[in-house]
């Protein structure tokens, strides 16, 4: 049955993806609020397939801890793709931090650049943090509420360990910016490069907001401590 499921979750996802993005592909005529509406109403088309199909939910705890006015940097756990179609669907007016790798997306990569997504080659260090220091006043100009951004770096497997890029710390202190740490399961249902998906609920924690860590050790502790 999982199988069956999959099969035709990805049949109508690839159907309807290919079809929306080719109708609104001329991406750069298009105003910067209204492509965040088409951003969240694809990516909650795609949360709502994955409900009706694949038979996977979400259960959201610690929903009083999300900053309401203040722009917070988001830190979450990274297993699958469900939750970067979540996190953009959920958060409003949110960028992430991506590789670069995903700037070559055909036409997804057009809607990442109007949406302000920030990409960056994890093999240089400070000049990446740099970049990413350096577009926080704009993006905050243009009304972005949340920075998205994995802090291992890559996915990981479930109940695997991975590791903590300092790079988060640095931003969080350079700019003072107050965490909201997120931890999640997706990968127990929705597997990394797995085709068949299982069914069942992801359990979504989100802890109290970090407001000031001076050291990067407690820093990185801190993030260990919630995430596994």
């Amino acid at each position: 049955m999982n199988l069956i499921r999959s099969c035709f979750f990805y049949l109508i996802f690839y159907s309807w993806t290919i079809i929306f993005f080719i109708i609104f592909s001329p991406v750069k005529f298009f105003s910067y609020n209204f492509v965040l509406k088409l951003a969240k109403f694809w990516t909650g088309s795609v949360i709502k397939l994955t409900r009706v199909i694949l038979k996977i939910n979400y259960e959201l705890i610690g929903l009083e801890n999300i900053p309401k006015e203040k722009f917070f940097l988001l830190a979450s756990n990274h297993q699958s793709a469900w939750e970067t179609f979540f996190f953009s669907f959920f958060f409003n007016k949110s960028v992430f931090v991506l590789k670069k790798e995903l700037r070559k997306v055909p036409l997804m990569s057009l809607y990442f650049d109007k949406l302000g997504f920030i990409f960056i080659d994890r093999d240089k260090g400070f000049k990446s943090i740099k970049q990413i220091i350096n577009s926080v006043t704009f993006l905050k100009k243009k009304g972005v509420k949340t920075l998205i951004i994995f802090p291992e770096g890559t996915r990981t497997k479930i109940n695997e360990n991975g590791e903590i890029n300092t790079g988060v710390f640095a931003i969080h202190k350079i700019l003072k910016i107050p965490i909201l740490v997120l931890k999640h399961n997706a990968g127990r249902y929705w597997q990394n490069k797995k085709f068949i998906k299982k069914p069942g609920t992801i359990q979504i924690q989100i802890f109290p907001v970090i407001y000031k860590i001076n050291k990067k050790e407690v820093f990185v502790e801190k993030i260990k401590e919630l995430f596994y």
